[in-house]
């Protein structure tokens, strides 16, 4: 495969492998070995991956343990273990023709291609680092976060617990409450209904005594009439007292009939009024009846209220746990990005203080090797003026020499011309000789 990464030119291979401290000098891209290439794949593999050649060998162990010969097979086990690490790398950052040809017989053009995937990766990484930063301190906010939500919901979770608590206490009240209802819900239709029919009787009553009311009130009337045509007859003088006893005694039924009438009229009045009264308490006692069911009625509303919080409290508290569980799967990931982060970074550390003492010890060497290359470039300078004077001498004769072979020289290039002359003159002679032979051939 051709990868998604572009082909870095040398001078950039170079650059970034040496920011990563890995050793490679300018023609060890146009002249790789084997060594060099592994020794370039070994520092990838612990700058990206942490892999180490002691913990490849480590891993190694379990495998020569299982072969009848692990003197002989120990560096095959252990070339297979560091391609196969090695491969697994280069799939991962786009190179997947990676062979055993790639580090056993390295060329130039293949070197420099898997190099640019690895070091355009190294570069990635590097650039995506201070967004691992980012999403490390966002982890850590999370969980903080996540924490304070946790008491929050702690907090909840017992408020709950003691709603429920009273609501377990005060369900056989309210059961109780709610069958009450129930029961004076149906009395109160009852009594209703009862309301509305005493309410059309007394209605029924109170006209039947406005009526009654009016006719006494007209009989009344009429009686007192009686009255006064019967003091009038009285004054009159009576030629006929049979007939004025008569109307007398008519007179004196009609009255008596009409006072009975009254009596009646009035008893019937006041057992219409005993009855309303009773009525009117009846009506009373619906009131407070249909009061009481208000109330229940508002209390069982109230005990509606009360539950349908609790159903959204616990409604709150699923969205809280569903997110709670979000968050913790997304602590999880930000966990595991920061720990994986982190690991790198401790590897790029040890690498770093790894290569910094490698460092040091090298720059030791150069020092002691530098001293010594003084002493030797002092002893030399002093051979070379001796062997300036001797140089000056050889000039000289060069010189004349040089004067000589000029000479000879010139004369070898007069004898070149001509020679060259001759066989260009010979040329056209057998080109001329060839078109003739072949125009008496084809003539």
């Amino acid at each position: 495969g051709t990868g998604f990464y572009p082909t870095l030119k040398p001078q950039d291979i170079l650059e970034v492998m040496r920011q990563l401290e890995i050793p490679i000098l300018d023609e060890d891209l146009e002249k790789p070995t084997p060594q060099r290439v592994q020794i370039w794949y070994e520092a990838f593999l612990y700058i990206l991956k942490g892999i180490s050649l002691e913990q490849m060998g480590s891993s190694d162990v379990e495998l020569l343990d299982l072969t009848d010969f692990p003197e002989s097979h120990g560096d095959d086990i252990f070339l297979m273990s560091f391609y196969s690490h090695m491969s697994t790398l280069l799939q991962q950052v786009g190179v997947d023709d990676f062979s055993l040809r790639d580090m056993l017989k390295p060329e130039p053009i293949r070197v420099r291609r898997i190099l640019s995937g690895v070091c355009n990766f190294a570069m990635f990484r590097d650039d995506r680092m201070p967004v691992l930063d980012k999403y490390t301190a966002q982890a850590d906010q999370q969980a903080e976060r996540l924490e304070s939500m946790q008491k929050e919901l702690d907090q909840v979770q017992a408020q709950i617990d003691a709603i429920r608590g009273q609501r377990e206490r005060e369900a056989p009240q309210a059961k109780k409450l709610l069958e009450g209802n129930q029961v004076l819900r149906e009395e109160l239709r009852v009594l209703t209904s009862a309301q509305a029919s005493l309410t059309e009787t007394t209605n029924k009553i109170k006209a039947e005594k406005e009526g009654l009311d009016d006719s006494v009130g007209e009989i009344k009337y009429t009686i007192a009439g009686l009255q006064d045509e019967l003091a009038k007859l009285k004054q009159r003088v009576v030629h006929s007292p049979e007939k004025i006893q008569a109307a007398i005694t008519e007179l004196t039924e009609s009255i008596q009939q009409s006072r009975h009438q009254i009596t009646a009229n009035e008893d019937k009045a006041r057992h219409l009024a005993v009855k309303i009264e009773m009525l009117e308490e009846i009506a009373g006692d619906v009131r407070s009846c249909v009061q009481q069911m208000i109330d229940a009625e508002g209390f069982v509303r109230e005990h509606e209220e009360e539950l349908r919080q609790l159903t959204k409290e616990r409604e709150n508290v699923a969205q809280e746990n569903t997110q709670i569980r979000n968050l913790s799967v997304r602590e999880e990931q930000l966990s595991f990005q920061s720990k994986s982060g982190q690991e790198k970074i401790d590897r790029l550390e040890k690498s770093r203080l790894v290569k910094r003492e490698q460092a040091a010890a090298q720059l030791k060497q150069l020092q002691r090797e530098r001293a010594e290359v003084s002493a030797k470039l002092e002893e030399t300078g002093k051979r070379m003026s001796a062997q300036r004077a001797r140089f000056d001498e050889l000039q000289a004769d060069i010189k004349r020499e040089r004067s000589a072979m000029d000479h000879v020289v010139n004369d070898m290039q007069i004898s070149y011309d001509a020679l060259r002359q001759q066989t260009l003159e010979y040329q056209d002679s057998v080109i001329q000789s060839l078109e003739d032979l072949l125009a008496r051939f084809y003539g």
